[in-house]
């Protein structure tokens, strides 16, 4: 098959491009885990969060040595509660994320923050993160950890996986108050309230694209224009002015982010009198708009 990589079964469907993604997602979360998480002890949810928490209680250990084990022992424990329908790509950036913290802490040791700032690290542990999670999620994927515990409690606890993945991370995060001191646990807390925003907005600008609404005299002409310039379809509707009574042409269109100022230069200049309508839209189901790589 052209273009698609056959090394791995669950990877068999994927372009170079979305496997570079993949891959560009995870070093990401490891790089914003390894340097700002890990050396202020910031705990924000998720396996990161838990290493940070018990490597403190478990002397000997690093942080990056205990993600790779706990996330080795949940992918296990999800295969035989939650059976064999964990996604492939799940557990390979679980594993690998684990292999890039333990390499991270070799490399590079750090024995405290880069800065003095904790505020400043905070964010970047939080960006940093965040924008690696919503690459993932964004490629239906994630680096596992605490969404394998919200689905284990979602099946016993009857839970929405919402508020069962929230109160596991929002339970790691309390944990630091008693561990380390005040200040660690409200930055934590401040960090994972942060992150599901950033992730939440991160995704929806990942999807963005523009909803065309023109009304114009020039059907022929304009639909012509989109078809062979933005190689899109056009849903052609007629419509009449109440006012005028006159016939005039409805086009819908969809494009992406930078084809709309394409579009939106083109109308003017085919038909000066059109009248578009240009709204943001990010929740697109159909042919061309299934993924944002």
């Amino acid at each position: 098959m052209k273009n698609k990589l056959k090394l791995f079964p669950g990877m068999a469907k994927m372009t170079w491009k979305k496997i570079l993604m993949l891959h560009l997602g995870i070093i990401i979360v490891a790089i914003g885990v390894a340097f700002f998480k890990y050396p202020n002890h910031f705990a924000m949810g998720g396996v990161s969060g838990l290493s940070v928490v018990l490597a403190a209680l478990i002397p000997g250990l690093s942080p990056g040595v205990v993600a790779m084990i706990t996330n080795i022992l949940l992918i296990v424990l999800a295969s035989f509660i939650l059976g064999k329908g964990l996604a492939f790509t799940t557990a390979y950036a679980s594993v690998l994320l684990s292999l890039l913290l333990v390499a991270l802490e070799k490399l590079f040791p750090l024995t405290k923050p880069m800065t003095d700032e904790p505020l400043l690290e905070m964010f970047f542990a939080v960006g940093l993160s965040a924008l690696g999670a919503a690459i993932l999620f964004n490629m239906q994927t994630s680096t596992g950890g605490t969404d394998i515990i919200a689905l284990i409690i979602r099946k016993y606890l009857r839970l929405d996986i919402g508020h069962a993945l929230l109160l596991s991370d929002i339970l790691i995060a309390v944990c630091t108050f008693f561990i380390f001191d005040l200040k660690t646990g409200l930055l934590s807390l401040t960090g994972l309230l942060l992150k599901g925003v950033i992730v939440e907005n991160l995704i929806e600008s990942f999807n963005r694209a523009k909803y065309f609404t023109i009304i114009t005299n020039k059907p022929e002409e304009v639909g012509k224009w989109i078809n062979e310039n933005l190689h899109r379809g056009v849903t052609q509707l007629e419509a009449k002015g109440f006012y005028s009574k006159r016939g005039r042409t409805v086009f819908l269109v969809v494009v992406k982010r930078f084809q709309g100022i394409l579009l939106r230069d083109a109308v003017r200049q085919i038909d000066p009198q059109a009248f578009v309508m240009i709204t943001n839209t990010s929740e697109i189901i159909g042919r061309g708009f299934n993924t944002a790589f």
